[in-house]
């Protein structure tokens, strides 16, 4: 008896189960981006002017090809650290930028850097230590950047000076700087034009906009941060562009004309360098003007297309000129219902739709270099009843003379494509809900698999966690949802779960994906360990499901939006394993809101909810975003006051908790203390927590603190 007790001891101590470790909520936040990551090829890019790749392995830059079975280094790290002439060397080769087939631009503590393989020597340059949205040329190697709100030029040359090309920078005044509160695709204020010699750059009056004050407990006593907000309906800043041309060391305005308040976006050069455009688009953002101007006097010359929407339009891709044929350029556009690309000349206008159909492109990925065809990634087929094509991200080849398509990966997944400068492959990185990750070599004509070059290993093995599945459920307006469910290890049907909620459900955003993780957090595989089904859907107003989908939420923003929630809880309540008497909700930013109206609205059908940095009255959110979807509060006086929360924080009855960064400069902490004051007038409880100092995320080693608060929270009232 005691030899087959020891035996099976020793059976159980060398199974797999045995050797499993539980996961923690500390590992699954700190560790999301480093240990609980399928493993990447580091770096992995083509070389410019070649048809091999690059990418570093235990500290060296490899190189391969499609010819080559085995990778070779180009540079070990001891040689390279010998050209870094300051003490302070590095353990791996850093993130490298491709100038031609022997030399590469890197960044090292704040220097901009070139390196050539044949004289394994490297040429950096400084910039001041206050230099802020540092932006370099690729051809000149010329560095434009900020300190505080001005602009600099920062040459190549040996010796040469950092030039200050505006002076007038203040309080209000931004010169250099991303403006419109980064919407409508604008991520940066600095633009070169292909030779590098000459810069577009934003110029921002926002002195006529109201100030506001965000406390700073860093200091003793506190201080307030100023900063420019304008609110839905209320003044807003007034945008310029000017063009710097380091030859002539002048600079020229672009006459935009008015209105002042108009939206100034999507900046781009010819491929000669002669002309820059921008898109106009009015404050109403129903009209769209793509205009070609004089970069020498300013003026406009000609408007090239232009656009109107009766609901909203939101231009987020500049016009792309074709370099062998300056006078044709690629433009993105909604307007037949999903993201496709069109084919323009300059002169003759629209020539031809490249893309059809229910899908929607995502990204122009690159092109041959006769520019014959273009490669982009796009989203499967999107059919009435089967949106799940949404969740997938695929490669496609596309005849710039015909536009005949091509599918180039048949695998269902998030596919990330790179074309090689002769247009002949594609690097394709991609996974899905199955595939932690592959890396591989496609032929760009065929999409056949040529090299294999990694396949990730799941991260989580020897870790303890559920399983995820997405599936498609009934939504408003006769339309089908996508929704994804994480369940518990050692899942049992024949037991009753809580549900955690989990949503976002605003504009610009899709949660669930056919990717590794499912588009979900590492958080809510411990969180479903826990006992929880964690469950999230991408309602209407969400992204890539097509221009309709997206705008039936147009005026009144968190009400359908709601109601897709509310279907959501209905399906969930068909399922024999749930429990309908214990849901939990939680979101952050357009999630927050939606947490709150959805307790609000609905008393009684969710025990507990956690609201994140929420927006709690449209009005008092940002112009840009909010006018875009809402209209202004004059026009919209119905659906300003059918969305605005605090109005209705006497119909709470279920346990909230609403949590604020204090110095969230997105989603100002106002939000959440009006929403607070309308709960102390009406006798209402809710609970509060704020993150001093943290901006509209929490992050760094707080994020542990805030997702344990959010948690044990919900734990307290679900107890699951």
């Amino acid at each position: 008896m005691r030899k087959t007790l020891l035996l099976l001891f020793i059976a159980l101590l060398g199974s797999p189960t045995w050797a499993q470790k539980a996961l923690t909520l500390s590992d699954a936040v700190l560790k999301a981006y480093s240990e609980f990551t399928p493993e990447r090829v580091k770096g992995l890019q083509w070389i410019e002017g070649t048809a091999a790749y690059s990418y570093v392995k235990d500290g060296s830059l490899m190189k391969g090809s499609l010819d080559t079975s085995e990778d070779i280094p180009v540079l070990d790290l001891p040689t390279f650290n010998a050209s870094i002439t300051d003490s302070v060397k590095v353990r791996s080769v850093p993130q490298v930028e491709w100038l031609s087939p022997t030399v590469f631009r890197y960044l090292h503590r704040g220097n901009f850097c070139t390196y050539e393989l044949g004289t394994k020597a490297a040429n950096c340059i400084s910039l001041a230590a206050e230099a802020e949205n540092e932006d370099i040329a690729a051809v000149s190697g010329a560095i434009a950047y900020t300190v505080e709100n001005n602009l600099f030029v920062q040459p190549a040359g040996p010796n040469e000076a950092a030039v200050e090309i505006t002076q007038d920078g203040a309080d209000g005044i931004v010169n250099g700087k991303a403006v419109h509160r980064q919407e409508y695709g604008i991520v940066k204020g600095t633009f070169w034009d292909p030779k590098g010699e000459k810069l577009a750059f934003y110029r921002m009056d926002e002195t006529m906009v109201s100030p506001y004050f965000l406390e700073d407990i860093g200091t003793t006593p506190s201080t307030f941060d100023k900063i420019r907000y304008p609110m839905a309906g209320g003044t807003s800043h007034h945008v310029t562009v000017g063009i710097y041309d380091r030859s002539k060391k002048t600079t020229v305005f672009l006459r935009t004309g008015e209105p002042l308040d108009q939206y100034l976006t999507n900046i781009s050069w010819d491929t000669e360098g002669r002309y820059v455009h921008v898109v106009h688009l009015d404050r109403m953002t129903e009209n769209l003007r793509l205009v070609r101007y004089d970069i020498s006097t300013g003026e406009p010359l000609a408007t090239l297309l232009e656009e109107h929407s009766a609901n909203y339009l939101e231009p987020e891709h500049p016009a792309q000129f074709l370099k062998t044929d300056p006078n044709k350029f690629l433009w993105r556009s909604e307007r037949d219902g999903w993201d496709h690309v069109y084919l323009y000349d300059v002169k003759k206008g629209l020539q031809r739709q490249l893309t059809k159909g229910n899908w929607l492109v995502k990204d122009i990925v690159g092109m041959d270099p006769k520019e014959t065809y273009m490669i982009v990634e796009g989203s499967a087929m999107i059919e009435a009843g089967r949106p799940s094509g949404a969740m997938e991200t695929q490669l496609y080849r596309v005849e710039l003379k015909s536009g005949k398509t091509r599918r180039l990966t048949e695998e269902e997944g998030t596919h990330h494509g790179q074309l090689s400068s002769d247009g002949t492959t594609l690097i394709d990185t991609w996974s899905s809900l199955s595939v932690p990750g592959r890396t591989v070599l496609r032929d760009a004509f065929t999409g056949s698999i040529k090299k294999d070059i990694m396949t990730s290993k799941d991260p989580f093995t020897g870790t303890t966690i559920g399983t995820i599945e997405t599936m498609v459920i009934p939504g408003e307006n006769g339309d089908f949802m996508n929704a994804r469910l994480i369940k518990p290890s050692g899942f049992d049907p024949s037991r009753k779960y809580p549900v955690l909620i989990y949503l976002y459900n605003g504009p610009h955003l899709q949660l669930v994906t056919n990717s590794f993780f499912g588009g979900g957090s590492t958080w809510m595989y411990e969180a479903a360990e826990r006992g929880y089904l964690v469950w999230t859907v991408d309602g209407h107003g969400s992204d890539h499901r097509g221009r309709d989908y997206e705008q039936a939420v147009f005026r009144q923003l968190g009400i359908t939006e709601v109601k897709d929630q509310m279907r959501g809880v209905a399906f969930l309540k068909t399922l024999p394993y749930v429990d309908g008497e214990r849901f939990a909700v939680h979101g952050w930013s357009f999630g927050g809101h939606m947490t709150t109206a959805l307790l609000a609205r609905n008393p009684g059908v969710f025990k507990v909810g956690v609201a994140g940095g929420p927006v709690m009255d449209w009005s008092l959110y940002e112009v840009m975003y909010t006018e875009r979807y809402m209209d202004t509060p004059t026009e919209n006086p119905e659906g300003y006051k059918n969305t605005t929360l605090p109005t209705i924080a006497d119909k709470l009855q279920d346990d909230l908790l609403i949590i604020t960064g204090g110095k969230d400069d997105t989603v100002l902490p106002e939000h959440s203390y009006r929403f607070l004051k309308a709960c102390v007038e009406t006798g209402v409880q809710v609970d509060f927590f704020n993150y001093p100092g943290h901006g509209h995320n929490v992050r760094g080693n707080d994020r542990l603190h805030l997702i344990t608060k959010v948690l044990d929270h919900i734990d307290s009232v679900i107890q699951p």
